[in-house]
């Protein structure tokens, strides 16, 4: 079993990979300025405690550096869990994000599949808030009751922003609470490849023994610096995520949804994605559904045209 990414199209409008329209951070103009100044850093190897990176976290989520794990992308990350969990029976929702069933396909992994709304009642858990493709998420009291020390939670944040509901904050050596984190969807850093994990400095500690095994330099210098500056800043992060939901209410509004993320889903219907391939807008094209990547203004008012022209 292999996961397969959305299809990359060179014209028309890719709305098939859930990518963040909106720009990223306005400092990262003003930090490739620097870097064109400094390519002597280039010469030596990228840090592999990630120390100005992970201070920087530690500070914006009020969290320990050794409560934090920086890895080259979220999927690399829920690839190190998987692995450190390959001896416990992971239950993993039916419908969610695929390299759950890749990972443990390739780690030889004995996972049980429940329906996403009954997965909270499981213990050894591991689950995306919101689900992608629905965009449907558990209550905030569901979650935190279910946190413990016996057993571990692994909850998937990588769209939580779009909806303002993280649970870093209950992230404690008393509990088995892991939270994976990705810059590629509010942070419109999908071409870097960053991603974070918190948890407890015992499963941190074990993440980087992983880490040490496999590539001790999971960021390079570049995306280092960008991962900085872009956590930095928090007011343009707050200013993206106001206009992808305002643009996402119209969308729900429209097609009659209630998703969360930076997407909505609709039943498929062959003729609808026919129609709009043709005017070169590709959507992600799953079995049972279609999912749409919520973008710009100018799109959303062309999507809106072409479907009254189609119906």
């Amino acid at each position: 079993m292999i996961y397969s990414p959305g299809k990359r199209y060179y014209f028309g409008h890719k709305l098939n990979a859930n990518e963040n329209w909106f720009s990223t951070s306005k400092n990262i103009i003003f930090l490739i300025k620097t870097i064109s100044k400094n390519f002597e850093k280039l010469k030596f190897y990228p840090d592999s405690d990630n120390f100005y990176f992970t201070q920087i976290i530690s500070k914006t989520y009020n969290l320990k550096k050794k409560e934090i794990f920086i890895c080259n992308g979220s999927d690399e990350g829920l690839f190190f869990l998987f692995f450190l969990f390959k001896n416990f029976k992971i239950k993993i929702p039916k419908i969610s994000y695929p390299f759950y069933n890749v990972y443990s396909s390739f780690n030889k992994i004995y996972t049980k599949k429940i329906k996403y709304k009954k997965i909270i009642n499981f213990n050894n858990i591991i689950f995306p808030s919101p689900n992608s493709p629905y965009g449907v998420f558990f209550k905030k009291k569901e979650i935190i009751n279910k946190i413990n020390k016996r057993n571990f939670i692994i909850i998937d944040e990588a769209y939580c922003e779009f909806y303002n509901m993280g649970y870093t904050k209950y992230i404690s050596n008393n509990n088995n609470l892991i939270i994976i984190k990705t810059l590629s969807k509010s942070f419109s850093l999908a071409g870097s490849r960053i991603g974070i994990i918190f948890s407890n400095e015992k499963i941190i500690k074990k993440l980087n023994f992983i880490k040490h095994c496999f590539n001790s330099y999971t960021i390079d210098t570049i995306n280092n610096l960008i991962g900085i500056e872009s956590i930095k800043d928090k007011n343009y992060l707050y200013y993206k995520m106001q206009k992808n939901n305002f643009f996402k209410l119209l969308l729900n509004f429209f097609f009659k949804k209630k998703n969360e993320g930076n997407f909505i889903c609709i039943p498929k219907n062959i003729d609808f994605n026919f129609y709009f391939s043709k005017k070169y807008f590709f959507f992600r094209n799953y079995n049972f559904l279609l999912r749409i990547t919520i973008s710009n203004y100018f799109i959303l008012k062309k999507i809106i045209k072409n479907y009254f022209l189609w119906s």
